[in-house]
């Protein structure tokens, strides 16, 4: 009697755990736990206790236990009758969900998230309706073979490996094909971006959230249209996209200001922006002149123009301003990417450079590359004002 007892519980209890972890009195599977208990202990009933204290034996049984338990539930023929039902749909988007959690937990490298996100939402590990519903009809003939939810798990493992964390190629097919909760959180980011803007600005308190309403909405609007249209240039980095999206609430800030009256003060960036010499934009190229290799209407007089101009000739590597400039200085016009576009610190660069220096030696390296960068950013401008003189 005892040893019924004993292996009546461990039954139970790995019915509990199946039932709780893949819904099977949900998906009507079972009645209850204990339906799927007394299906299984008349088979157990005569079972060698020792079993249960020896792992590696007992981890033979148990997978006898439940390849058997599935069987006698005809799990296979479940997932061919019910695989494309609501229900099922539903669990398996729970499932996949919890898989996604996992792999974010565990993730230690750098995602979209880091400069797309605001806090408490994610990009890198979001799985939409629009997209579970793709990754379903690719996995979908796999996944009616099952014969037991283990191999499901398994199966979604595989694909949740495989498409996240979403890179920034995946993130612009989602926002492409107009997926809504990609945009969704993707509109939060713009105010985010389109407040720091706008804080910048000499405009006074009882106007500012008018000028950032309006430059928020106005931002969303302008971008959905370019990316569903598929009119942006190719964002290499989630950075570059970021910047991007400053210079338009830049432009629109703009715009709101001079349609409102107000003082149209140069703004700026700060924060997550980096710097503001590498906020770039596609149509800044035609407010500057600066098309196809024309520097003929930039001002050398006026600050704003020749920054942008800079910005625009070193971005694109419009030759042959772009190996004037930078004749001699490449590798330390490479720095000012690594640092402002790619969002490097200078200790990142400086492991970079060195794998092998010092703790001391670092320290030193690190200060180099941070005069390096503000020299070659003077010597950069110098060099670019005298081409423009030069023209």
């Amino acid at each position: 009697m005892k040893v019924v007892m004993t292996i009546q519980s461990a039954v139970t209890e790995l019915v509990r755990k199946e039932c709780e972890a893949y819904r099977l009195v949900d998906l009507g599977l079972l009645s209850s736990v204990e339906e799927g208990v007394s299906m299984l202990l008349p088979v157990f009933e005569t079972a060698d206790l020792s079993v249960l204290d020896d792992f590696a034996r007992f981890r033979v049984w148990r997978k006898e236990v439940l390849l058997l338990f599935y069987r006698q539930l005809d799990y296979a023929g479940f997932i061919r009758e019910a695989g494309d039902s609501a229900s099922f749909r539903c669990f398996l988007l729970s499932l996949k969900k919890r898989i996604i959690a996992t792999l974010r937990e565990r993730c230690k490298e750098p995602t979209i998230d880091r400069e797309l996100a605001v806090p408490g939402k994610t990009l890198a590990f979001k799985l939409s309706a629009m997209l579970d519903e793709e990754l379903f009809q690719k996995e979908r003939r796999v996944l009616l073979t099952v014969d037991t939810p283990v191999l499901l798990e398994e199966i979604c493992w595989d694909y949740c490996r495989r498409f996240f964390p979403v890179g920034m190629e995946n993130l612009m097919i989602r926002l492409e094909r107009d997926d809504s909760e990609f945009w969704n959180d993707l509109y939060l980011t713009i105010k985010k971006i389109a407040h720091t803007v706008t804080s910048g600005q000499s405009v006074s308190i009882q106007y500012r959230k008018d000028v950032l309403q309006e430059v928020w909405a106005d931002t969303s609007l302008l971008l959905h249209g370019k990316v569903v249209e598929k009119n942006t240039p190719a964002f290499e980095t989630p950075l570059h996209f970021r910047n991007y999206i400053a210079r338009m609430c830049l432009n629109k800030c703009r715009e709101a200001i001079r349609k409102h009256n107000f003082p149209d003060i140069m703004l700026t960036v700060t924060g997550e922006m980096h710097s503001e010499a590498f906020l770039y934009e596609e149509e800044a190229k035609d407010d500057i002149g600066l098309q196809k290799g024309n520097l003929h209407d930039i001002d050398c007089e006026d600050e704003e123009e020749v920054r942008r101009g800079l910005t625009v000739v070193l971005w694109d590597k419009l030759e042959p301003w772009y190996s004037e400039l930078t004749r001699g200085i490449e590798e330390k016009t490479e720095l000012i990417f690594l640092h402002y576009v790619e969002g490097l610190s200078y200790e990142e660069i400086a492991a970079m450079k060195d794998t092998r220096v010092s703790v001391e030696g670092r320290s030193r390296l690190v200060g180099k590359l941070r005069q390096d960068v503000v020299r070659t950013r003077r010597l950069l401008k110098l060099r670019f004002v005298e081409l423009l003189k030069g023209k």
